[in-house]
């Protein structure tokens, strides 16, 4: 089963629409029952981990040749030294770290990645057509 963010405040709000104000049954008792057992699991179920989570390279690289943004600390030119910089890079196991905007970095240090999100899904505006 595939697994999807929802917005548990908008479902908690809607289960909660179902309710019985004032249960005349015992099926009507039951049920609310059943919505409150629903909203408690809701509540305390874990929160899935963002797809964009950092991620140490101590303890993983990324996939070989994949760009992906990268905290790097070095010289990327002579008179500059710079330290926890946002940088597009990629790793290879022949290269070890590519730094996209310097290629020459002077003892890049890579601490953290993170995968690049996914582009947005560009639909064409009124009078655009998909063809190229």
């Amino acid at each position: 089963m595939a697994v999807r963010q929802i917005d548990a405040v908008q479902v908690l709000h809607n289960i909660n629409l179902c309710r019985r104000p004032t249960p005349v049954s015992e099926f009507e008792s039951g049920f609310n029952d059943g919505l409150n057992q629903a909203m408690w699991e809701i509540t305390r179920a874990p929160t899935l981990t963002p797809p964009n989570e950092w991620a140490s390279v101590e303890n993983a690289l990324p996939p070989e040749h994949e760009p992906v943004l990268c905290i790097v600390n070095g010289k990327p030119k002579p008179n500059i030294t710079l330290e926890d910089a946002y940088q597009l890079g990629s790793w290879n196991k022949a290269d070890g770290w590519i730094i996209d905007e310097w290629l020459d970095w002077e003892g890049a240090n890579v601490t953290w990645w993170m995968k690049l999100p996914a582009p947005p899904d560009r639909r064409p505006s009124e009078g655009e057509t998909d063809e190229k």
